[in-house]
């Protein structure tokens, strides 16, 4: 694993990529087509994040997706839903920080890996300060998923790891060409989505593994 658990934190081994779904962002391709191919390729976790879905709905889909995940050893983290994650045995949960903030309680009982989305340095400690193992801090720039939004820049990432212990993974537009800067902010590792969901995902994934790993 990646990560080692020592009471509720993290301890860094390498930097990692999250690659975090979106069927929307699937073209021409079966959703758990693509999901395979970069399960297959050896990604360090992935965040299944279908927020459409009724509670019915995602317990089929995270279901298929686990039997993809457990085939190739690839810790699944579910997003939004600690029921869902703690009912499919998922590796972990990835909650905004609202949702954290109003089931501190629950969170810290669970046995899963716990992380929050955080969007301020003031949300980063906060996290921090109620346990998560880890969080993600974004957006960083200027992505699809979020058009018109401006990115927060290399900055943000600097400052929340300059305030924080626990990894830090950056997310929002990042890409081969920006993805060396943001380690050098103090990012422990990324979380990619819109590049994750397209045909030459695996060569993408490769590449900024390779420029990340670099780095570490």
């Amino acid at each position: 694993m990646l990560f080692l658990r020592i009471g509720r934190e993290f301890k860094e081994v390498i930097k990692i990529i999250f690659v975090v779904t979106n069927r929307r962002l699937v073209q021409d391709e079966d959703f758990y087509t693509v999901i395979e191919r970069v399960a297959k390729n050896k990604i360090d976790y992935l965040i299944l994040r279908e927020k459409d879905l009724d509670y019915d709905e995602l317990i089929s889909v995270t279901k298929d997706i686990k039997l993809i995940t457990d085939k190739y050893n690839v810790p699944l983290i579910i997003n939004g839903n600690l029921e869902v994650a703690e009912e499919v045995q998922a590796y972990g949960c990835q909650l905004g920080y609202e949702t954290l903030n109003n089931s501190k309680e629950k969170c810290l009982k669970s046995k899963l890996k716990i992380g929050a989305s955080v969007h301020s340095v003031e949300e980063a400690k906060n996290a921090e300060k109620i346990g998560v193992d880890y969080i993600i801090a974004g957006h960083v720039f200027e992505t699809d998923c979020k058009k018109g939004l401006k990115g927060r820049g290399i900055g943000f990432i600097k400052n929340i790891s300059n305030f924080v212990k626990i990894p830090v993974i950056a997310i929002g537009g990042i890409n081969k060409e920006n993805v060396t800067k943001v380690m050098e902010s103090g990012a422990r590792g990324i979380a990619i989505m819109s590049s994750a969901m397209k045909k030459n995902n695996v060569e993408t994934i490769k590449c900024i593994k390779n420029l990340i790993n670099n780095k570490s």
